[in-house]
């Protein structure tokens, strides 16, 4: 009877650490992501066409993920991927109409 009680013990903090530490991963992912998308924007003059609707593409999948987060989050994280996204999305528009100007 004991080693089943302390067994259902051992099990259980398994499963709550477990969780935790699964929600500390997920966390750690999508900030890796999000400082990997945003960490381009210093040279963003350099990239082509391609790497700049990727970056675009990766922070509209990651705008989604930060909308599931807590507000404070949420708030802090969305405002800085929305001015990275932009700032993406204008520079691809300016060099697109030079392009056509030529």
């Amino acid at each position: 009877m004991r080693t089943t009680i302390a067994a259902r013990m051992v099990l259980a903090a398994c499963l709550v650490l477990s969780v935790c530490l699964s929600k500390a991963y997920c966390d750690e992912v999508w900030r890796t992501e999000f400082e990997e998308a945003c960490a381009r924007t210093a040279d963003v003059m350099t990239l082509s066409d391609n790497e700049l609707k990727a970056l675009i593409g990766r922070c509209e999948r990651l705008q989604k993920v930060i909308e599931q987060q807590d507000e404070t989050v949420r708030k802090v994280y969305s405002k800085r991927l929305q001015m990275c996204r932009d700032l993406y999305v204008y520079v691809l528009e300016a060099k697109n109409s030079e392009k056509t100007r030529k």
